[in-house]
């Protein structure tokens, strides 16, 4: 008798089991008290399109825009060194920092921005080294009075970083691209 006893005490939790799983245990007319919070119809929901590219955000892509076309035009015309060329290279490189600063809030191209950041910290450092370069000598023409070799080499070195700063901006630039790309041109 002890062992229909066991089998019993086994078939019980197995056949609330059953229950639950059919779903006649609650007494509600055959429905049971969970699934009936399940089964109210919610209203279907698109997701809506963010929205596009705000003006201010359209103004801070611009001045990069900007201040990329200019620095490439710079470094294309300079063909004769001279120390006034190599002056105004050093102001416009020192000044990237001012215009990313004037160009305000990335908004949603804040993924973009420690990529010019960047960029701009490589200009100046070519704005020092173009600094050095005028400091060692005096470049009238071709004739370069003082230490040529130093004069060399801080030169090719800001030509060198003023090279990398415009790949740096050219991939912040496709980059600030494709968020355009996401949310739509500004309206």
């Amino acid at each position: 008798m002890h062992g229909h006893r066991i089998q019993s005490a086994m078939a019980l939790p197995v056949l609330c089991a059953a229950l639950a799983v059919a779903g006649c245990g609650g007494g509600t007319g055959g429905v049971a008290i969970g699934s009936q919070a399940t089964t109210v119809a919610k209203p279907a929901t698109t997701p809506s399109k963010p929205p596009p590219i705000t003006p201010a955000e359209q103004r801070w892509l611009k001045a990069i825009r900007h201040y990329d076309r200019r620095l490439v035009a710079s470094i294309g015309k300079t063909s004769v060194v001279t120390s006034g060329a190599l002056a105004r290279s050093r102001d416009f490189d020192d000044s990237c920092r001012a215009a990313l600063r004037r160009a305000g809030s990335p908004g949603r191209y804040q993924p973009v921005q420690p990529m010019v950041r960047r960029a701009c910290a490589m200009l100046h450092k070519a704005a020092a080294q173009l600094r050095q370069a005028l400091s060692t000598g005096l470049i009238s023409g071709a004739i370069i009075d003082g230490d040529i070799v130093a004069f060399t080499r801080a030169l090719n070195g800001a030509y060198s970083k003023e090279g990398a700063a415009t790949n740096v901006l050219a991939h912040a630039l496709a980059k600030a691209d494709r968020i355009t790309k996401r949310f739509g041109p500004a309206a």
